[in-house]
């Protein structure tokens, strides 16, 4: 009999399942990716990924606005050519254990979150794309990398590009 003031979020029943069924791996996995159903996109595209079109600005004043909001936020330009900029920084707490621990070793370095934004000249405007990952190193050099496919993290970087001026 279900009681009428059961306050679970739609989409814990398939985690609670999965959790029963194959133990502590499935309760790392809706951890990490979160047990209730995902929020709706801001802004659907093609693509999935965050994208906006910045009218009448040149590729150099954009890019160097996307380098500024990260710089601002804390984060650390690791590189940045004609058409693309990376921003990252070192995740810290229990998520960066948690991620460590699914995607790394004991012996890999700190889990890095990471944004590429993509930026292209078309038909006089400026289009940038944005993707976003965690990546960490291993003990040997090999390189670990998982996207992000979050809504909310998407919406988080479509805002920036709305507050940044695209459309």
């Amino acid at each position: 009999m279900r009681r009428t003031n059961d306050r679970r979020v739609p989409g814990h029943e398939f985690c609670l399942s999965a959790v029963r069924d194959a133990g502590l791996g499935a309760l790392a996995c809706c951890l990490l990716v979160g047990c209730a159903a995902q929020a709706p996109l801001i802004k659907q595209t093609a693509s999935a990924y965050p994208q906006g079109v910045f009218k009448g600005q040149s590729l150099e004043e954009v890019k160097a606005k996307i380098m500024d909001a990260c710089i601002s936020i804390g984060a650390m330009v690791s590189e940045a050519s004609s058409n693309q900029v990376v921003c990252g920084k070192a995740m810290e707490g229990g998520q960066a254990a948690l991620t460590q621990v699914l995607i790394g070793n004991a012996y890999s370095t700190t889990p890095q979150q990471k944004i590429r934004f993509v930026m292209y000249v078309l038909n006089s405007n400026v289009k940038v794309t944005a993707q976003e990952w965690v990546e960490t190193q291993m003990p040997g050099g090999q390189l670990q990398t998982v996207e992000i496919r979050n809504n909310n993290e998407k919406n988080g970087i479509q805002r920036m590009l709305f507050r940044l001026g695209a459309e």
